[in-house]
């Protein structure tokens, strides 16, 4: 789709590259200290004018601070919880849920409100402990540079291998307890890991194992990556993430809420406005912007599940006209969001995780702003107004790099969510990089929040560390481990997933062939892409020449790969045709006719362009593999081409056929997905250069 272009979008884009995070500190020093200079002024302005008894809060909102009990002190007991407070003081507060009004089912009789209260200011308590932890100059650095990280390894019934890694930031630390916990299977069960009771009534229960553990994860403001994501667990997993984040950000809201309620009470008795009045420092409880939550997934389907599971957790099933009344342009979202389903030929099926995969609407150029009033949800907001953010990578994108708007919005960002990541590689992998860059950067305009309720690490800076992120992916690469570990600072430490494949896709190969996994030799990562084109060059090409030699299909995952060879291909004149994703149908009809019926000896196949259409080759008889796949299930796809009841019988070829597959030493998880984990170590740390595997009976 073209984009118009206006004058000033015609001028280059004059952004600077984001700061790295070390960097980012002393930038922010000039900000914080004009931020303290406005406090500081407004005090002087006010204080002098305003009796001292004034300052005392109303009763009917705040206890009265006792004459031995420190001011500092009590208003900190106060916020996180009212810890040491008697009840008969809580219950002259406002403490009812501000967002969700609690479901009938589950709602309690008015002689228990000080139970209900009791148990309402619980939840808050991990919350408060983790964004209350102000981290030092120390923590920073060693977080960044990964130093006193201890490592707890465990075996749980439906994760399966979880690695911990959790960082030593103080002298007392104590080893914390990460053993399997116990199936969520009551709504009691839930209010004891601190969910809304609002959530508790409509949470669908029991969860499942891999539910539990996850969702107990989770709940620690620990980091997760799985990479064990398919097509059988992936609404669990969408509901847990789901179910977390909407506990998370009604306890961001009710904090606000209620603290305004307090701010209130002391505007009033000054009487001033409450962005005049001066505010105790337990009292900030906001970032420099409202977003705190930001999924990140790759169609707009996957954005219409998760939106309904947010409407179902919110205010429980409901059909399709009274969701219209809970959730603001609810109708306008399912027209936007819904439909544009892919057709799926009845003669000659797609494989079925295709259309597992592209069910639904498939655009992946989207972004949908949310955001939580008391009783309703509403679609569309403005980002600057928004609590919730679901983009696809290309929608965010476009987003931080529109010049006529800042991205000031992802400054403090609190969750991460990132869901079917394999399916950004097949999209665009930098749009990803490019958009966790713009994460927590020193915003462009000054914020319009109070900078008294805006919590001092944000002010420093330092938010990216009190952010927590979920990756979840069908299978492991490289680049979704570096995402993780540069990317990825949380100060509560992460869990890893990692079961060892015993496998791999080699077992569903039903051609009877040898296959030569041929290893090259590298120096480092950054040298792999020219060592692999030599290689290519050198011992490879040369077998192009031989006489017999036809019908050789060369498949290449990396865009940038493919674009080489195919020049260089050029240059030498090699008789060739060309698939890739930009290949009009008519233009991929004749490339396959002629590759089928011999016109051309090579047929050069992108990764991506399988990954979107599934094209089934005929009359491939010798299978080059540029790099192990990145999917790793084209492995077999790709090699079951080759059955003779594909073949051409009238080539003159016979039963001649090859197939090689390149690799480096980098290529370890790639190759551990194709033929087992214990296969590839041998396969990467061997003496031998090439390694012969066979499926012929």
């Amino acid at each position: 789709m073209k984009q118009k272009h206006s004058k000033n979008r015609a001028k280059p884009y004059k952004k600077t590259t984001p700061a790295r995070r070390n960097e980012r500190f002393s930038k922010n020093y000039s900000y914080i200290q004009r931020s303290k200079q406005m406090e500081e002024s407004h005090r002087r302005e006010r204080m002098p004018t305003v009796p001292k008894q004034e300052f005392e809060p109303v009763a009917e909102l705040l206890p009265e601070i006792p004459d031995d009990v420190d001011e500092a002190g009590f208003y900190e007991q106060l916020v996180t919880g009212y810890n040491h407070i008697p009840t008969s003081q809580i219950l002259n507060s406002t403490t009812e849920d501000p967002i969700v009004p609690v479901p009938k089912k589950i709602k309690p009789k008015k002689e228990k409100r000080s139970e209900k209260i009791n148990a309402d200011l619980e939840i808050y308590n991990s919350f408060t402990k983790r964004f209350d932890f102000e981290l030092s100059t120390d923590n920073i650095n060693d977080l960044i540079a990964g130093k006193d990280v201890t490592s707890i390894k465990d075996n749980w019934s439906a994760l399966g291998n979880v690695k911990f890694e959790i960082p030593r930031l103080s002298e007392d630390f104590k080893e914390p307890d990460c053993s399997e916990p116990k199936d969520i299977a009551s709504s009691s069960d839930l209010q004891k890991l601190e969910v809304k009771l609002s959530i508790c009534g409509n949470a669908k229960l029991p969860l499942t194992a891999l539910q539990s553990q996850l969702f107990y994860v989770a709940n620690n403001y620990q980091d997760i990556y799985y990479p064990h994501r398919s097509h059988a667990n992936a609404e669990d997993i969408r509901y847990v993430y789901c179910l977390h984040a909407l506990n998370h950000m009604l306890k961001v809201r009710s904090l606000i809420l209620r603290n305004n309620e307090k701010v209130s009470a002391l505007a009033k008795t000054q009487k001033l406005s409450p962005n005049e009045i001066s505010i105790p420092e337990s009292f900030r409880d906001q970032g420099l912007k409202r977003m705190k939550v930001v999924f990140i997934v790759p169609f707009r389907e996957s954005a219409l599940k998760i939106v309904n599971i947010i409407g179902d957790l919110m205010f429980g099933s409901q059909d399709e006209n009274a969701r219209k009344t809970s959730i603001a342009n609810y109708e306008r979202f399912l027209g936007d969001y819904s439909g544009n389903t892919i057709y799926f030929p009845k003669t000659n099926p797609k494989p079925v995780d295709y259309e597992q995969t592209f069910s639904g609407n498939t655009d992946d150029n989207f972004k949908l702003g949310i955001r939580f009033t008391k009783k309703t949800m509403a679609l569309f907001s403005d980002m600057n107004a928004s609590d919730m953010l679901i983009a696809s990578p290309l929608g965010l994108r476009m987003l931080v790099t529109d010049k006529d708007d800042d991205f000031d919005f992802l400054n403090s960002i609190e969750l991460l969510v990132v869901d079917q990541a394999e399916l950004f590689l097949a999209q665009n992998w930098e749009n990803l990089l490019h958009s966790l860059d713009h994460l927590h950067l020193q915003p462009q305009k000054l914020p319009d929040t109070n900078c008294q309720r805006v919590r001092t690490w944000c002010l420093s800076g330092a938010s990216s560390f009190y952010r927590q992120t979920l990756f979840f992916s069908s299978h492991e690469l490289p680049e979704f481990r570096a995402v993780l570990n540069s990317k990825c600072n949380n100060y509560q430490g992460k869990a890893r997933i990692s079961n060892l494949i015993e496998h791999g896709d080699i077992r569903n190969v039903l051609t009877p062939i040898q296959q030569v996994f041929r290893r090259i030799s590298c120096s480092n990562v950054e040298s792999t892409f020219d060592d692999r084109f030599q290689y290519f060059v050198k011992h490879i090409m040369p077998q192009f020449s031989k006489p017999g030699f036809s019908h050789c299909m060369l498949y290449v995952p990396s865009y940038f790969d493919y674009v080489r060879i195919r020049n260089h291909f050029k240059t030498e004149m090699v008789s060739f045709v060309q698939i890739n994703e930009y290949t009009k149908k008519e233009k991929i009809s004749r490339a396959r006719d002629i590759f089928f019926h011999s016109g051309a000896s090579v047929l050069l196949y992108s990764e991506r362009a399988h990954f979107f259409r599934r094209t089934r080759i005929k009359g491939i008889r010798n299978l080059i593999m540029y790099q192990p796949p990145n999917f790793p299930h084209f492995y077999s796809e790709m090699i079951n081409l080759m059955l003779e009841s594909n073949q051409n019988p009238r080539d003159g070829f016979g039963e001649e056929m090859s197939v090689n597959i390149l690799y480096t030493k980098y290529d370890l998880l790639s190759l551990s997905n194709i033929v087992g984990s214990e296969n590839a170590v041998k396969l990467t740390s061997g003496k031998k250069d090439s390694y012969l595997f066979s499926t012929k009976t």
